[in-house]
């Protein structure tokens, strides 16, 4: 599995319990982090008085523990602009290059739209183009050989319904919740966002049941943008 997210946060709110449960079923996780999440994400800690450059050590530090906790093999936080992300030849060659490098058998990164948050829809069109980019057998990145397609499945906005998100799959993740509470504590200072995730997982745990999942008390939910041809630990 390979995650791509625009701030440290979105992985502990967004996916976190899939991650969880990937690894737990044996799968490994890479964790890419495009930005530091300074201009907005980490507004707490301005307010408490950190500086900028204190406030990434914060965040690296505050990560890491998170990474630490749901097991996760490799990941980076390449300090990229934040709130005003722009794709580049230079950023989706970077991506492409790691893409290649791991082989992913599925990603999971933003919707396509999130008006609460300017880098969320962009990182969206960053890591398709990044993908397609890493099938090309005509680009040359280093000594790297060209991927497979991989299935993309975007993770939940903060306001789904505004965005138009569809779920179409349900992740249960009831048996990693206390795993999932454990890597969002990790940033203190978002402790009443990290219970919102909370009751949020619960009501998709009750949409999961819905559906078919009996017993499923907390569930995440994922849209996806390409058909499904495969199987694997993510869905059947």
């Amino acid at each position: 599995m390979l995650v791509v997210a625009a701030h440290p946060g979105d992985v502990l709110w967004r996916c976190s319990g899939a991650i969880a449960m990937h690894v737990k079923l044996g799968g490994t996780v890479d964790v890419i982090v495009c930005t530091y999440g300074t201009g907005g994400e980490a507004n707490e800690l301005f307010k408490a008085g950190y500086t900028v450059e204190s406030a990434k050590k914060q965040r690296f530090d505050d990560f890491s523990k998170a990474m630490d906790i749901l097991g996760v093999s490799f990941w980076e936080i390449w300090d990229m602009q934040d709130y005003q992300f722009e794709i580049t030849r230079e950023k989706v060659y970077k991506l492409a290059e790691l893409i290649r490098r791991s082989r992913p058998d599925l990603i999971l990164t933003h919707h396509e739209k999130d008006i609460l948050n300017p880098d969320h829809g962009t990182i969206f069109p960053y890591v398709v183009m990044s993908l397609e980019t890493a099938t090309g057998q005509g680009i040359f990145i280093g000594d790297t050989k060209p991927a497979e397609r991989a299935p993309i499945f975007c993770f939940e906005p903060h306001a789904s319904e505004v965005n138009g998100f569809r779920p179409d799959i349900f992740i249960d993740i009831t048996s990693v919740i206390e795993i999932k509470k454990a890597a969002m504590a990790t940033f203190e200072l978002k402790a009443s966002l990290a219970e919102s995730y909370v009751r949020r997982a619960e009501i998709r745990g009750q949409n999961a049941g819905s559906f078919g999942r009996k017993g499923c008390r907390y569930a995440e939910a994922y849209e996806h943008i390409y058909p499904i041809a495969q199987d694997g630990f993510f869905v059947y």
